[in-house]
C-alpha cells in the first residue's frame, strides 16, 4: 500500500503534535510543511523530514499531497479549508472548526462540493473515560442521558499571544478550550435546541470575552445539561456527573479517571478504573480513524456538521450572556 501523504499547515505545538502521532502509522508520511512563520515551518520540516513550503498555494498544488492537517489559529481555518477542498485534498482540521457558524457553513459547503473526506480533531472522543461513558450510555448499562453537569476550571492564563485573547480569532474560552466539553456533551445527548447562560469577564481584563460561564443547555432529546467554564479558578477541576435513564455515573477526573456508577434498583455501587479503560494515545486514535475513513471511503469520524453544532452552542452562550435571555440554537 502506498503511503498517505500529508502536508502540515500551521506548525505550532498543536499541529506538530497531531503530525507527530500521524507519522507513527506505518502508512502515513508528512511530506510538506507550511506556516507564515518561516522558522517554525523549518523546524517542523526538519522534525518530519519534509519539505518547507513558502506559500499555501504552492503547498496545495503539490501532486504528492493527499491530505492536510489544518492547525493555524481558529480564525484562519476557513480560508485554508476552502483552498484545500478546492485542491481536492482530504482535511483534518483542528478544533474548533471556526469561531462562528457562518464560517463553518462555508467550510462545509466547500467540502461537500469537493467530495473530500473532512474531520475535526475533537480528540476527547478517543480519551478513555469519555469513550467509556459514551459506550455506557449507548450500549448500556446507563442508558440515555437525562441530565449532566461538566466542569472544567483552570487558572488565569499566563502571557498569551494576542490571537488567543480575541474571541474573533480564537473563539474565546468556550471554543478554544471548551470545544472539547461541548463536543463530549453533545456526543452523549445529541443536538442542543436552546441555551441559557450566565457569566462575564470577572478578572482577566486582557480578554474581550467572558472568563467564566455557566452554560445551561436544553437538548432536542429533552435532556438538560450544564457546562461550568472558567479560567480564573485557583483550584482547578475537570469533573462530571451523568444521570441517565437506568442509573447515574460520577467522574472526579474526566482525563483518565475512574467512573463510579450505580444502576436503578441496585444496592451496589460499581467502579470502572482508569486502567480498565486504557486505550492508545488519543491523538493517534483520532488520526488512525481519519486515515481509515480515507482508505476505506468510510464516513468521517467527526463530521464538520457535528463540530458546527459545538460552535453554534458556544456562540449562543455568548449571546445569552450578553442579552440575558435564552437563545435558540
Amino acid at each position: 500500500m502506498s503511503p498517505l501523504r500529508f502536508a502540515l499547515i500551521g506548525c505550532g505545538g498543536m499541529g506538530r503534535g497531531v503530525a507527530s502521532q500521524a507519522v507513527l502509522l506505518d502508512d502515513v508520511r508528512v511530506v510538506a510543511t507550511y506556516d507564515p512563520n518561516a522558522a517554525r515551518s523549518a523546524e517542523a520540516a526538519e522534525q518530519f523530514s519534509a519539505e518547507v513550503m513558502t506559500s499555501l498555494e504552492a503547498t496545495l498544488a503539490r501532486r504528492d499531497v493527499d491530505a492536510v492537517i489544518v492547525a493555524p489559529h481558529p480564525s484562519e481555518h476557513r480560508p485554508v479549508v476552502e483552498a484545500a477542498a478546492a485542491a481536492g485534498k482530504h482535511i483534518f482540521c483542528e478544533k474548533p472548526l471556526a469561531p462562528y457558524p457562518a464560517d463553518c457553513d462555508a467550510m462545509m459547503a466547500a467540502v461537500e462540493r469537493a467530495g473530500v473526506k473532512a474531520m475535526v480533531g475533537q480528540v476527547c472522543r478517543w480519551h478513555p473515560t469519555h469513550r467509556h461513558l459514551k459506550q455506557m450510555v449507548d450500549d448500556g448499562p446507563l442508558g440515555p442521558v437525562l441530565s449532566m453537569y461538566v466542569e472544567r476550571l483552570g487558572g488565569i492564563w499566563a502571557r498569551q499571544p494576542e490571537w488567543r485573547l480575541s474571541r474573533a480569532q480564537s473563539g474565546g474560552t468556550l471554543l478554544e478550550i471548551n470545544a472539547h466539553e461541548l463536543d463530549f456533551m453533545l456526543w452523549l445527548a445529541g443536538p442542543v435546541k436552546s441555551v441559557c447562560a450566565v457569566g462575564g469577564r470577572m478578572i482577566d481584563e486582557a480578554l474581550d470575552y467572558p472568563d467564566i460561564a455557566f452554560v445551561n443547555m436544553t437538548f432536542a432529546s429533552g435532556a438538560v445539561g450544564v457546562l461550568q467554564s472558567s479560567h480564573l479558578a485557583t483550584l482547578g477541576s475537570y469533573t462530571g456527573r451523568f444521570d441517565c435513564r437506568e442509573g447515574s455515573a460520577v467522574v472526579p477526573q474526566l482525563f483518565g479517571g475512574d467512573v463510579t456508577y450505580k444502576l436503578r434498583g441496585a444496592d451496589e455501587t460499581l467502579t470502572v478504573t482508569g486502567a480498565e479503560m486504557a486505550v492508545e494515545t488519543p491523538v493517534l486514535g483520532e488520526v488512525r480513524a481519519f486515515v481509515k475513513a480515507i482508505r476505506e471511503d468510510g464516513p468521517s469520524p467527526v463530521p464538520f456538521g457535528e463540530a458546527r453544532m459545538n460552535v453554534a452552542v458556544a456562540c449562543a452562550a455568548y449571546e445569552s450572556i450578553e442579552r440575558g435571555q435564552t437563545v435558540r440554537v
